[in-house]
This record gives structure tokens, sequence and C-alpha cells, in this order.
């Protein structure tokens, strides 16, 4: 998408060097409130206007003069527009080379950039997220922001962006970009969680990412989660086949543990094997979030860990998912559980859409069907909000209502 210029630096407009001519600084600035860009012009500074000075050296010196002022004050924030009611913020959303270039600082009502550069300041850089997944999260809010800009709505103070905005958006994504349900999703986690902290400083009432419309793009081909027959297949012919696999998918269905880094690398001292307290400490480097993250392990997972693999008798220091399919000291390679979650799958004829990660999927929905609460399994999975689970649940195929299932009026 094209990107509409917001500020051109101070420049002379020395007219061919013509000294009849007068001679100015310019700086071009968009304005807030119109969308349109202004040009305003600069001949003094100290009370001494560059068109009093006689020679090209001395207009030259000076015009220098002009143009550094003028670039310090845009650098502090500074604006063409002197309008009290607004605010100058830094647009957190930027490119990051644009930050190196000059700290940027743009003037406007509290719109959209304002609330995103705050909640990304404010929240997400507090939840020290991973960097890929922090530039992916900042890359989502930048398309709306430009998408904004495209219809001339950046501007516009932050009510202005209701649910048919909104909707007009994900049409957007859905149309033209060809966004599939995965992405899709994503995007409204993401400006709901946004909108929710507009909702609590007061900047809106209602959260406007609701009602959107329908996408059926499902390239992605992301994975899902299985069925309980199909699970108690799988599961029984790993035990037999691949305990080693089958204790990975575990620690994936009882405790919310993603397999790439998190099961992967784990150690047999981050086990916490004591009935009562038992817990998975994932270090923040191998977390999604650079928090650590401390699961519990559910009783009837620890006695498996305990009475089938004697975990407590071995070695701390070695990871759990070793070579030679045992605890040793050194880890599996990226790929290789994986690999083999899919041989046994195709063996059995299962779909594709089963993938190792969707023992994860696996394990959270069952939650949900079992009746835990949305907190909760915020917590266990390691989500930044409800409203992020809701749609991870939705996504893997939780759509219940326990009134519709067991109260539904007689006819």
């Amino acid at each position: 998408m094209r990107r509409k210029k917001i500020l051109i630096l101070p420049t002379l407009r020395d007219r061919n060097r013509d000294m009849s001519k007068k001679w100015y600084v310019e700086v071009s600035q968009r304005n807030p409130q119109t969308a349109e860009m202004v040009r305003c012009r600069f001949e003094t500074f100290d009370n001494i206007n560059i068109n009093s000075l006689q020679t090209l050296a001395e207009r030259y010196s000076f015009a220098e003069k002009i143009i550094n002022d003028l670039s310090q004050k845009i650098k502090n924030g500074w604006t063409v527009f002197n309008d009290t009611t607004r605010v100058i913020y830094e647009d957190q959303t930027q490119y990051a080379h644009e930050a190196r270039v000059y700290r940027k600082k743009v003037e406007s009502n509290r719109n959209y950039v304002y609330w995103c550069s705050r909640y990304i300041v404010e929240i997400l850089r507090m939840q020290q997220l991973r960097k890929g997944t922090l530039i992916t999260y900042e890359s989502r809010y930048r398309v709306f922001k430009n998408w904004l800009i495209d219809k001339s709505m950046a501007h516009l103070d932050i009510v202005a962006i209701t649910n048919d905005v909104i909707v007009q958006f994900f049409t957007y994504l859905r149309d033209e970009l060809k966004h599939t349900a995965h992405t899709f999703d994503s995007y409204a986690g993401l400006l709901s969680s946004l909108f929710d902290f507009i909702i609590k400083e007061k900047g809106i009432v209602n959260n406007p990412v609701h009602n959107l419309p329908v996408n059926r793009h499902t390239t992605d081909n992301g994975a899902e989660a299985l069925h309980k027959e199909d699970l108690n297949l799988i599961m029984k012919v790993m035990d037999d086949a691949d305990p080693q696999l089958a204790l990975a998918c575990r620690f994936e269905y009882y405790c919310g543990l993603r397999p790439g880094i998190e099961v992967r690398l784990m150690k047999v001292g981050d086990l916490n094997l004591r009935h009562g307290v038992s817990r998975v400490k994932i270090s923040s480097e191998h977390c999604k979030t650079t928090h650590r993250k401390d699961v519990i392990i559910p009783d009837i997972f620890l006695d498996y860990l305990i009475n089938v693999w004697h975990l407590d008798k071995v070695d701390k220091n070695f990871f759990l998912f070793g070579r030679n399919r045992v605890p040793g000291i050194l880890h599996l390679g990226k790929n290789t559980l994986r690999d083999r979650f899919n041989r046994i799958r195709d063996k059995l004829g299962l779909p594709n859409i089963y993938k190792f990660y969707s023992m994860k999927h696996t394990g959270a929905v069952t939650l949900a069907e079992q009746g835990e609460t949305l907190i909760n399994i915020r917590d266990h999975l390691g989500h930044s909000s409800v409203q992020t689970t809701e749609i991870y649940l939705k996504r893997h195929g939780f759509n219940d209502s326990a009134i519709i299932r067991k109260n539904f009026p007689k006819i």
C-alpha cells in the first residue's frame, strides 16, 4: 500500500540564486484535521530576515541556521499547527529506519496512531514478547494504520472508528489481501485487545471489533484439534511404537506447551514433580513471551511422569527429549518429533489437518468442553488476554453454549 507523507523536512528555496526574489525555508506537514499537506514558509531567525542579507554567502549561512532550528524543533515534537486541544506523541508504529533518521513526532487528535502507540509502549512491550512476535503484532497494527491513511481517516478521533469502519477493513483483508481465516482471527484479536485498552482509558465506550465479515479462506492449513476417537487411536499407537513422542504430545495436551521450543528444549530440572505443587518452569528464552512460564502439571500426568518415565530419578541436567529417544545431554533436532508424528498419522490414515501442534489445541478445547473458565485457560496457555483465548478456542473448534446444549426450550 502506498504510504502518504506526513512531513517534508525544512528545505531552502533560493529562487535559483536570484537575490531579487524572496528566499525562504519551506516545511510541509499534513494537517491532522483535513489530511492535506500544508506548506509553511520561514524567513526569519532571531528577528533577522534572510532577505535583508546582501550576499549569497550570508543568505546560505543564515538559511542553515533556520533549517537547523526548525529541524531541532521537529525532533522535539513541534508542528506548524498550534492547537492546545491536540497532543504530541511519538509514533511507535513507524518503521524502524524512520525512527533512526529522526525521532518523528506526529501532531493529531487522539486518533488511532496515538492510542496504538500508547498500547504498544504501555502494554505490549511490558509483556516482553519475543522479538519476532512483537514485530508481527506491530506490523499488523501498521497495516490498519496505513489503511486508515489511505481512506483519509487516520487524523480522525478514535471515536470515529466505528464498527462500520472495522467491517470495511476486514473486508479489505479478505477480498483484496486474500488473508486466510487464521490471519483474519489474528487481526481481530489484536485490534480487539487494543480497543479494550482504549475503553479502559476512557477513550471510547464500546469495542467496535464485532460482527466481522465471514472469511472462509483456509489455505493456511493450520493445525486443528483432534476428535476424541482419533486422539485415542493415535495415542495408543504412539504409546506402543514411540513412547518419547507420546510423552511430548502429553506435554502439549496437559500443559499447553508449544512443541517447537518449550517442549523440545525442556530439561528434567524444569519439572517440579512433588504432588500438590507440581509445575513445569519454562525459561524466558524459550517462551513466546520473554516472561518465564510456570505451568501446572495435572495429577494424572504427574503420575505418568513418575510411574512410567521415572523422571524423579533422572539427572536434572539432561534434556528431557534427548537423542536415542531417552533423556540425555543432547536434545533432538528442530523437526524430529514433528516428522515422527506425521509418519504415524499418515500410517493410520488420519487427515493432515492433524499436526504435531494439534495436541496443544486438543488439550485447550477439551478443558473448555469440561467447563473450565476462560481466565484459567488463558493463564494455562500463557495468553495475554481472555479475548485472545476466546478467538483461539473458536478457531480450534470450541463454540459451545451449555444453555443451548442442555436447556433449549421444548416445543
